[in-house]
């Protein structure tokens, strides 16, 4: 069975998620933390952190990562 390499969520990391549950995509946040999508919301399970976006009427959300669209094309919203 191969060694896991897992290490220790530092306080810094958690108050980060906590800020960034509910406003942005799961993979965004996991990618912003360095961490996998998996590792991510494992630690949200154990915080009773809900990863899933919630909508407010009349704001738009800027999003965190900005995807180009295919070849570098940018899509109209």
């Amino acid at each position: 069975m191969p060694a896991l390499n897992s290490r220790r969520w530092t306080a810094d990391e958690i108050a980060m998620l906590k800020n960034l549950a509910q406003k942005y995509p799961a993979a965004a946040i996991a990618g912003q933390l360095g961490r996998s999508a998996a590792a991510t919301a494992i630690k949200a399970h154990e915080l009773k952190l809900s990863l899933r976006i919630q909508r407010r009427s009349g704001e738009g959300q800027t999003p965190l990562v900005v995807d180009p669209g295919p070849c570098g094309i940018d899509l109209p919203e």
